[in-house]
């Protein structure tokens, strides 16, 4: 996890010396785990994809305060947000697995 986080920071711009986000960091990557983990429809997520996951929790935390919206204006400046996992997020992850049966 240090070294997703050390990833995490310096995409942020944070000073890996600065831990005084970490637990809100390591919140964000663990959710973007889990998130990626259900779309996928699989126990684990494979090490080759820990980059998409950095990039997915970056995404979480640089739009934290707009979760649940899907539009928001002010003025005459609007932003329309994305529901889900972006669409740049999915194109790197392999598609969801389909499970048949009962096990």
């Amino acid at each position: 996890m240090s070294e997703l986080m050390d990833l995490m920071k310096q995409l942020l711009g944070i000073e890996p010396i600065d831990t005084s986000k970490d637990e809100i960091l390591i919140h964000y990557l663990n959710k973007a785990r889990s998130n990626i983990i259900g779309y996928c429809n699989v126990v684990t997520l494979p090490v080759e994809y820990d980059d998409v996951m950095v990039d997915y929790a970056v995404y979480l935390f640089k739009n934290q305060d707009s979760v649940g919206l899907t539009n928001k204006q002010e003025g005459e400046r609007s932003a329309t947000y994305e529901t889900g996992i972006p669409a740049s997020i999915l194109l790197a992850l392999p598609l969801p697995k389909i499970k048949v049966g009962t096990d």
